[in-house]
């Protein structure tokens, strides 16, 4: 099966993947992984309080 064009790794995870080579403990890979999950919440909470003011969602949208 010949890999598609979505199946490519952009330049974004190219370079953390070769950034793993300085990475000479598992204590260093656990620091990285909790910085990147810190990075992902933090611009998933972003978006979703915009997705929020965008559609002006309330408290009472929830409860339903």
């Amino acid at each position: 099966m010949q890999p598609s064009a979505h199946d490519k790794l952009n330049n974004a995870q190219l370079n953390l993947i070769k950034s793993f080579k300085y990475l000479h403990s598992e204590k260093k890979l656990k620091e990285i992984n909790s910085l990147i999950n810190f990075y992902l919440e933090k611009n998933l909470d972003s978006a979703i309080i915009q997705a929020e003011s965008d559609n002006n969602y309330t408290a009472g949208i929830y409860e339903q």
